[in-house]
Order: structure tokens, then C-alpha cells, then sequence
């Protein structure tokens, strides 16, 4: 997944590449999309939970992003010295190995940024 995300980033532009950044401040709403617990041919349990993020950004993103999707944009202070930012959407799927035992490491299996990544 990391070599398949470095090789999309490399060839997005900047605004795009701007846009997948969010500070921790800028995270406006999670939550779990989808938790599933699963056996491996050898019986191996396994975890995978489905994060959804919700997060401001400034990146200059136009108000219609590639395909059709609408980014909702929100004003700070007044028309004079508006900052606009842009509410933005991100899933990421986790998995660990769940049986007794196992590291509680988590792997990053699925990336998605709708409509700055396609």
C-alpha cells in the first residue's frame, strides 16, 4: 500500500498534495466505519477496523474537485480577511493480528482520500 500511495502522490499536484495533510486540530469528527474480526486459513485471528475522518484544510482547492463531488468550503471572520477552508473526508483501515499473544501492531491496509487520490 505505501509504495502504491508514494507512487499517486508523486503525480498529484500541489493543491492536491496539500489537501491530504490535516493537523490533529483540523480533525473535526471520526468515527468507525466498519470493525471486523476474521480467521486466516491457519486460524490466525486478525482485527480490521475502518477509520472515518472529517478535517479542515486550507489547501487551494477548487470548489468543484474531479469528479462532481462538491467541496464544502467554510469562512472565517469576515469578507475582508475570510480564510477559507475546505471540510474534507479520509478512510483509513487498520488491521492487527488478534490472537493471543500477537504485537499490538497496526497495519495501515487501505487508503482513501475521495477524489484527491482517484
Amino acid at each position: 500500500v505505501l509504495q502504491v500511495l508514494k507512487e499517486k502522490i508523486s503525480l498529484l499536484p500541489d493543491n492536491h498534495r496539500d489537501a491530504l495533510a490535516a493537523d490533529i486540530d483540523a480533525i473535526m469528527y471520526t468515527t468507525e466505519g466498519d470493525v471486523r474480526i476474521y480467521y486466516d486459513d491457519d486460524g490466525i485471528k486478525f482485527v480490521s477496523i475502518l477509520m472515518c475522518f472529517w478535517y479542515l484544510n486550507g489547501a487551494n482547492l477548487p470548489e468543484q474537485v474531479p469528479g462532481e463531488t462538491k467541496v464544502f468550503q467554510i469562512v472565517f471572520g469576515d469578507e475582508s480577511t475570510k480564510e477559507k477552508r475546505h471540510l474534507l473526508t479520509a478512510n483509513y483501515e487498520f488491521q492487527r493480528e488478534f490472537t493471543e499473544g500477537a504485537k499490538p501492531d497496526w497495519t495501515i491496509t487501505r487508503i482513501e482520500h475521495p477524489r484527491l487520490l482517484e
